[in-house]
């Protein structure tokens, strides 16, 4: 096969591959890491240290210069010590595959814990924000957090369960909507998929399209996966 056309399908592989992670990224829901509540609450999870690397969220806060050195000493201190609580964990987890059921499950909610401990601290890596900076800055994140599928990223939290005096009925009705919303968009997702490989597929040639299907092989669903176990839209968090 000529160079050239080699370089046009890998290019088009790629733009293919980054317009479909961009969709399922903004389609993920946002507001829980990998371990769930329990993920680590200042990166990954749209937490309050997470959120206040965004050039957005800091215009909105009117962060000064000074608050802004004190949030990279901050999230330094922060990424330190998820070091330490993963690190601990490092070994169970490149065996997990190979553990049971039951010992993954413990895994998880051992994580879990681990990480709300962990978690339970950066409210005090924020004193550097004023009042009223962390009261919006709460508004936030109940904000970001209701992008996720159904929304059930901010009103299936415990705290704003709390706050709100969501009943266990309410509870249990948000979640399984959530699970019926989630498998929804996992359908109108891959539909997109599928329209936006059909319309970038369309600018090749018919040799290069049977080239490319060659390439990709026969079709595989990939299972997301929260240590060891499958999980759906609407999990507790």
């Amino acid at each position: 096969m000529p160079p050239a056309l080699n370089r046009r399908l890998l290019l088009t592989y790629l733009t293919m591959s980054m317009v479909t992670c961009t969709v399922f990224g903004q389609l993920r829901p946002e507001g829980r890491g990998r371990f769930g509540a329990g993920g680590p609450s200042g990166f990954g999870g749209g937490g309050p240290l997470e959120l206040l690397q965004r050039a957005d969220v800091q215009a909105e806060l009117e962060l000064l210069d000074d608050q802004k050195e004190e949030l990279s000493a901050a999230i330094a201190r922060f990424a330190e010590r998820r070091r330490e609580v993963l690190g601990k964990f490092a070994e169970q987890f490149r065996n997990r595959d190979a553990a049971s059921d039951a010992d993954r499950e413990a895994l998880r909610t051992e994580v879990q814990e681990a990480f709300r401990v962990l978690n339970s601290g950066v409210e005090e890596e924020l004193r550097f924000l004023l009042p009223h900076q962390r009261k919006r800055l709460a508004q936030l994140e109940i904000q970001f957090r209701l992008r996720g599928v159904g929304g059930l990223g901010a009103l299936g939290s415990r705290e704003i369960g709390e706050q709100l005096a969501v009943t266990d009925m309410q509870r249990e009705t948000l979640r399984i909507k959530a699970i019926e919303l989630g498998r929804e968009f996992s359908k109108k997702v891959a539909a997109l998929r599928n329209e936006m490989q059909e319309q970038l597929l369309a600018e090749l040639n018919a040799d290069q399209r049977t080239k490319f299907q060659e390439m990709l092989g026969s079709p595989f669903e990939f299972q997301d996966r929260s240590l060891g176990r499958p999980r759906e839209a609407g999990d507790d968090q």
